[in-house]
């Protein structure tokens, strides 16, 4: 498995951004500590492919506005 961990963008907070991608089937992950309010953290693990990534990807862009 691998964990990633994401700079949320200024003005954005981990709730909306959790409950946007668990409506689309993604669950991500709080930072820990004092980067609790600054970052996401996102694990895949087992069978993952290109296909997966670029959904989350597009679901990210989607929620945070974000230009194609």
């Amino acid at each position: 498995s691998v964990l990633w961990s994401w700079r949320l963008p200024a003005g954005r907070h981990y709730g909306e951004l959790h409950d946007a991608l668990k409506a689309r089937g993604f669950v991500i992950y709080v930072g820990q500590g004092d980067l609790g309010r600054e970052i996401f953290r996102v694990a895949h693990m087992g069978d993952i492919g290109a296909g997966d990534l670029d959904r989350l990807c597009a679901a990210l862009r989607e929620i945070l506005g974000r230009p194609t």
